[in-house]
């Protein structure tokens, strides 16, 4: 199984990590893992994030931690530090849970990392979606292999029901752990996931609704190929940090390309996992028409018209001021800069990045 995944997703790398809660789902991911891949010649790390959002958090870490010893897999326990906010823990924490096991990833120099995602995931992902009024993108809910800033997500178990990773599990005699949220029916994964036997009578199963989403993420490959093309015909890169375009080049093109380079453009020079809202996105596309628009910040990536031209570039770089003298230094080394007309900010960020 985890074999043929690797090989139809192009993962060929022999070092993967493996998101591991103490659930079912996770624990019989890097159970199976090694089972089939160590006598592949992978090398297997199971990763545990403590949030320390509840008392038995240490406990239950500690307990996947004497598994894996059991079992022979390398493991490792990474701590939420710090404050943690008063609303809006759910989504801090899983944003937290991604950064922690992507760092360590990064340091570790392990590009693959494995998460246990599976089909009432993405069916219960797909309904919450749909709920918030998204679009393409969204109800495309989770593929197969997607990027995180430094790392590749896998998730081998999207078209699995969890049936199948208990089974594993009891015919082993391993005991998991029981999320205590997943009897929370405040929030909103819990009442779809509620809602899913009824859906079912109706002829709308989870598995349909995995296949719808794997059908939408079909097309939108397909428009990201031609945003791809438009964003080389039109853009100019500055250092893959930093990129500019004519603006009546980019007020010409259809509505839903501006909105898709928008995406494109705040993920890449923010450094951001996730694009920002869809109303926000539009908000700044009609901004960028208008022919009083000078500036504007979004997603941790400024913005500014100079001379009808646009620049995208990282918010930080804003804040650093002018570097004219550095500047004029910085182009003895950079000759073919010579002749852009760059905004001051980029000028200081250009300089500043190689100080």
């Amino acid at each position: 199984m985890f074999s043929e995944f690797l090989k139809q997703n192009n993962i060929t790398q022999k070092e993967l990590a493996v998101g591991v809660s103490g659930g079912s789902d996770s624990l019989a991911l890097v159970l199976m893992a090694q089972e089939e891949l160590a006598p592949l010649g992978y090398r297997l790390v199971a990763l545990t994030v403590n949030h320390g959002l509840r008392p038995s958090a240490a406990k239950e870490a500690k307990y996947v931690q004497t598994l894996m010893k059991q079992y022979g897999i390398e493991h490792h326990t990474l701590v939420w530090k710090g404050l943690k906010p008063q609303t809006g823990v759910e989504e801090a924490a899983r944003l937290a849970r991604y950064e922690l096991l992507a760092d360590w990833c990064l340091k570790h120099q392990i590009k693959v990392l494995m998460t246990a995602h599976h089909l009432y995931d993405q069916a219960e992902t797909f309904l919450m979606r749909l709920q918030r009024g998204s679009g393409l993108d969204g109800l495309c809910s989770m593929s197969p292999v997607a990027k995180w800033p430094g790392v590749k997500l896998a998730r081998p178990f999207l078209n699995t029901p969890p049936e199948v990773m208990k089974n594993y599990l009891s015919a082993r005699h391993i005991h998991w752990i029981t999320d205590e949220s997943n009897a929370d029916d405040k929030l909103l994964r819990v009442k779809m996931r509620q809602a899913l036997p009824l859906l079912e009578k109706l002829g709308i199963s989870a598995l349909k609704i995995s296949e719808t989403a794997a059908r939408l993420q079909k097309t939108q490959k397909y428009l990201q190929q031609i945003t791809d093309e438009n964003f080389q015909k039109i853009f100019i890169s500055y250092g893959n940090f930093a990129f500019s375009c004519l603006k009546a080049d980019y007020v010409l093109l259809d509505e839903e390309m501006r909105y898709r380079l928008l995406v494109k453009l705040i993920r890449e020079v923010g450094k951001n996992p996730y694009p920002p809202r869809a109303e926000r996105l539009l908000k700044l596309d009609a901004s960028l028409q208008a022919e009083s628009f000078k500036a504007a910040t979004l997603g941790h990536c400024a913005v500014r018209c100079l001379n009808q031209q646009l620049w995208f570039f990282p918010e930080k770089a804003a804040v650093l001021g002018s570097a004219h003298k550095a500047w004029k230094k910085y182009l003895q080394t950079h000759p073919k800069l010579k002749k852009a007309k760059i905004p001051s900010a980029l000028r200081a960020w250009y300089v500043a990045t190689e100080s």
